[in-house]
């Protein structure tokens, strides 16, 4: 039997998750901090640059990052599902939000990376470049069905980061049968995280790595399941943010399931103590700040990087690698920021906004006729 100090220690840890559920800016802050990490990898990427420097980049674990996104997205959806019925209209609502959610901001970033293609990429070389950076805007992949690929966030050809969009496409379709498990049938959840798991060794090597990254959504639903236990634990993040940053140093692939298995525990390990215990440091208005607007910081930094290297090819800037590099890192940081808050202003939040009145005008009125239909 619990004892009184036991059962008050329950209700206060359930009342804070209660009270936490709807918004978490601790959440949103390490979304500024995945998208930062992303960033500063691309530009240390950029240049052929010493060793050094490439182990000192590193850090910024841009993999790890995306392990974050996917996860943090599995719970947050889950979350926006818990009072569903599950029924037609309320999987259309979250579809109908979901896409209105993910592909206006794609639009004018991959409209910014075609210009950037059309004008400068092939019209503007640049010395000492990476010989990994070849890979990205390949001229064989210059044509219409890469391009309208890109715009429909299936192809990352004009945006190379959009290979992570387009597997939180096929996630967001699959979400509310997730959802519904952990929500509603989490007896079930251990047998789908084995066969999830199991699947990220069998086929890590699918079509932008999906069988690799697609657990790591049913990870974080599974964090958004009823009477999960409180971890106040806020020393604990530092600790797992530190594990993430160094995970490129593993003697493994880049794919690794082992290594994706490691991003994945710790991820969730932050992501459990953040949704249960208040963090100051993540708390912080500029913290929140670049949290908001990460979405279109990830989207816009990769030709906004491009765009700014070209400029100082064109202005025949001239100093070692490593400086220039940490230019670049300076000069994509500075631009990218407002970029991205026009972009979130402007764009992601009138999408919101529009999805929000398409649901409440027609996906909900179907459900009132529903509702009201003879075989109700």
């Amino acid at each position: 039997m619990q004892n009184a100090g036991e059962s008050g220690l329950s209700r206060k840890s359930k009342r804070l998750l209660h009270d936490r559920s709807a918004h978490i800016v601790e959440l949103q802050s390490l979304r500024g901090i995945a998208a930062t990490a992303v960033l500063f990898g691309h530009v240390i990427g950029y240049y052929s640059i010493p060793e050094w420097l490439v182990d000192l980049g590193k850090f910024s674990n841009g993999r790890a990052a995306v392990v974050i996104f996917f996860v943090l997205s599995g719970y947050v959806l889950t979350r926006s599902l818990h009072s569903s019925a599950f029924d037609i209209p309320a999987v259309s609502r979250f579809y109908v939000q979901r896409w209105f959610r993910i592909y206006p901001a794609i639009w004018p970033a991959s409209l910014l990376g075609l210009g950037y293609l059309v004008v400068l990429h092939w019209n503007v070389p640049v010395d000492n470049l990476a010989p990994g950076f070849g890979r990205y805007f390949r001229a064989d992949r210059y044509d219409l069905l890469h391009i309208l690929g890109s715009f429909a966030g299936v192809q990352a050809f004009l945006l190379p980061q959009l290979w992570s969009i387009f597997i939180e496409i096929v996630a967001s379709i699959a979400m509310p049968g997730i959802a519904f498990v952990a929500l509603h049938r989490p007896r079930w959840m251990p047998q789908l995280l084995i066969i999830a798991t199991a699947a990220s060794f069998i086929i890590s090597h699918s079509p932008y790595d999906i069988g690799l990254y697609f657990m790591d959504f049913i990870v974080g639903a599974a964090l958004a399941m009823h009477r999960l236990p409180a971890i106040p634990l806020p020393w604990l993040v530092p600790g797992c943010l530190a594990v993430l940053s160094a995970t490129l140093f593993f003697p493994l692939s880049y794919v690794s399931p082992i290594a994706h298995l490691v991003e994945t525990f710790f991820s969730a390990i932050i992501i459990s103590i953040l949704i249960s215990t208040p963090i100051a440091w993540l708390q912080s208005r500029f913290l929140t700040f670049i949290g908001d607007i990460s979405y279109s910081i990830y989207l816009l930094h990769f030709v906004v990087l491009c765009l700014i290297a070209k400029a100082f090819a064109l202005v025949h800037l001239s100093v070692d690698t490593v400086a220039m590099t940490l230019l670049l890192a300076s000069a994509t940081y500075a631009a990218t920021i407002p970029l991205a808050w026009l972009s979130y202003l402007y764009i992601e939040q009138p999408g919101v906004r529009l999805g929000k009145a398409i649901v409440n005008r027609h996906v909900t009125k179907m459900s009132f006729r529903g509702a009201h239909s003879p075989t109700s």
